[in-house]
Formats: C-alpha cells, structure tokens, sequence
C-alpha cells in the first residue's frame, strides 16, 4: 500500500501588498525585486485573522469543491510556525472547528519551507502502516505577524497563505515512491525570529531575521546534490522528470538550481509572483495551480524540494496518478 495526492486547495487572505506599497514603505527597488526576485505582490492576513483561520478556509474549500465527506478523515496534520497557541496544539482547534471525528488523530509539525515534504512523509506513513486511509495535511504560516515591514531584507519577500492537502491511498509503485531528508543546525540563526517563545534575548528584535545570502549559498549548495542522490537511489536520470518544484523562495535561487541540476525550461516551476514566499504553502500552490493548467499523465514523474529555515530540507519523488 503507498499513498498519493488526492486534492489540493488554498486560502488567500484578502489583503494585498504590492511593490509600489514597499517602495514607500521601505525603499524597495521595484524593479529588482519583479525582475530577480520574482514577486511582484503578496498576501497578508487581517489583524484579526490567525494561523487556524487560514488552515480551516483551505480545508473547508477543500471539502467543498471536492465533494469529501470530512468524516473519512484519520489524521490531521498542521505545519506552522506561528500556531495559534503556544498550547493547545493548534491541529486540536482546527479538528474541532472542522467538525471532524474526535477519534482523528491530531498534531502540530514546527517546520517551514521544507515543511510540505516533511508531513508528506509523516502522515503518509499512517496510511502505509493502515492506520488511517485519508490524513488531511495543512500548510498555514503567518510570517505578517513577525514582520517589519521597514526591514527591505524581509517585508518584500514573505506572504501569508494556508492550503490543505488530502492524501488517500494507491498502487504501490505510484504517489510518493522515494524521498530524502537532511538537517544542519549550525544555521540555525541564518533565518529566525528571536523573543517569540521560552528563550528571552534582550538585545534581539522579535521580528523575523533573514540572512538572504547565507539561505542563498546552503540552499545552491545541498538541494542539488540530495537530488541527485534521490535519484540515483531510484536509478532514475533528471532528464526523465516531467516537473521539478522547488520551494518558491525567490527567482534567483531557483534559476541557481537550475544550472545545477541542468534542467530545462519546461521542467521548471516558478509561481510565486502573486503570492510571494508562503513558507510551508509554496510547493502545494503551485502544483495545484499546475494541475489546473497541465494535463500530467498517469505515470509523469515530479519531484517536490523544500529548503530553508532550520537548516533543513526534504525531496519527494511522486509518480502521478
């Protein structure tokens, strides 16, 4: 038994900020940052509106435009960052605000960019052990929240989204057929916001810190060669693959990556320009939106990669079905 992909659905919150807002608001160079950067608006969530709203408008858009009787649902799963509470696991809230059965399981996973890999597996392996046969993944950050939006280095790059994921089973040499995961702690401060839970630095801002540069040179440096190991454990040439995703973290990384594994155009995914970084949702927005303009055929091969904050990073080969 092995498991797939079912559906997907995302949430965008309503507010918008575009680069002319931040070219006011902290000098942004406009150009650079549709040009390189590859974003040209992001989406923020009201000051009233939380991780666990994002995360419940996903899955309700889930249930809806699919048809799913919620009742189905085994597990929950929930990757933020920015729960709701420090407790109660915020996965707890949502199950309930879903109405799901109270013998589902439920639980928060603290990661982010390379979140969406890391609960693929997860969850996934519920379903392969039998335990549950449709687990419910949500991807749901508020980086908004811990924003300066007179900081250049952060404001321009991140938006707020929630998007939910329906996995079910399948045949077994299709769905998720092989990934890899890697950590390395010593970056741990290369992207992290300081004050925001136990341990108080009182010279340090609450807000999020990003080492652009040094995320820049871990991401070109790892992501190329875990793929390449991924596929040589599969026997598997990147020529063969129909899509690659990566987490949609700026323009230039991703060209970067590119180069690396010497891709071509059509390989390639970049959709990021109207949402900006959604940390955990990158990689579902996008396939969801390749899905809906992209007849994949049974047996098309796609490999997801996120990277980021930790250090850490996670690949998934999928098989289409």
């Amino acid at each position: 038994m092995n498991y797939k992909i079912e559906a997907i659905e995302y949430y965008l919150p309503s507010i918008e900020i575009d680069n002319d807002y931040l070219h006011e608001c902290c000098g942004i160079d406009k150009q650079f940052m549709a040009e390189k950067v590859g974003i040209l608006k992001r989406h923020i969530a009201e000051p009233n509106e939380y991780t666990s709203d994002l995360a419940v408008k996903s899955a309700e858009l889930l249930f809806e435009k699919h048809n799913f009787d919620r009742s189905k649902i085994g597990l929950i799963l929930l990757c933020t960052q920015n729960p709701d509470y420090r407790l109660p696991t915020t996965a707890c809230l949502i199950q309930n605000r879903l109405g799901l059965e109270k013998s589902c399981i439920a639980f928060d996973v603290n990661l982010g960019c390379s979140g969406f890999a890391y609960s693929l597996e997860i969850a996934g392996n519920f379903i392969r052990s039998g335990k549950v046969d449709y687990a419910l993944i949500i991807m749901a950050d508020e980086y908004s929240k811990i924003i300066d939006y007179n900081d250049k280095n952060t404001a321009p790059i991140f938006g707020d989204a929630g998007s939910s994921i329906l996995l079910s089973k399948c045949e077994d040499s299709y769905g998720v057929i092989a990934s890899n995961f890697g950590s390395d702690g010593s970056g741990w401060d290369k992207l992290i916001a300081y004050n925001t839970s136990i341990k108080k630095d009182a010279d340090k801002s609450s807000f999020v810190f990003m080492d652009g540069l040094e995320i820049f040179k871990f991401a070109v440096r790892v992501i190329p060669s875990s793929i390449t190991n991924l596929l040589q454990s599969q026997n598997i040439e990147i020529s063969n693959i129909k899509h690659v995703i990566f987490h949609q973290a700026n323009t230039y990384i991703i060209k970067e990556l590119q180069k690396k594994l010497k891709l071509n155009d059509s390989q390639l995914i970049i959709d990021m320009a109207n949402y900006g970084n959604t940390i955990q949702s990158t990689i579902p927005i996008a396939l969801k939106n390749l899905l809906n303009k992209s007849n994949l055929e049974k047996g098309d091969l796609l490999i997801f990669s996120g990277y980021g904050v930790g250090l850490s990073w996670g690949n998934i080969l999928y098989k289409y079905i």
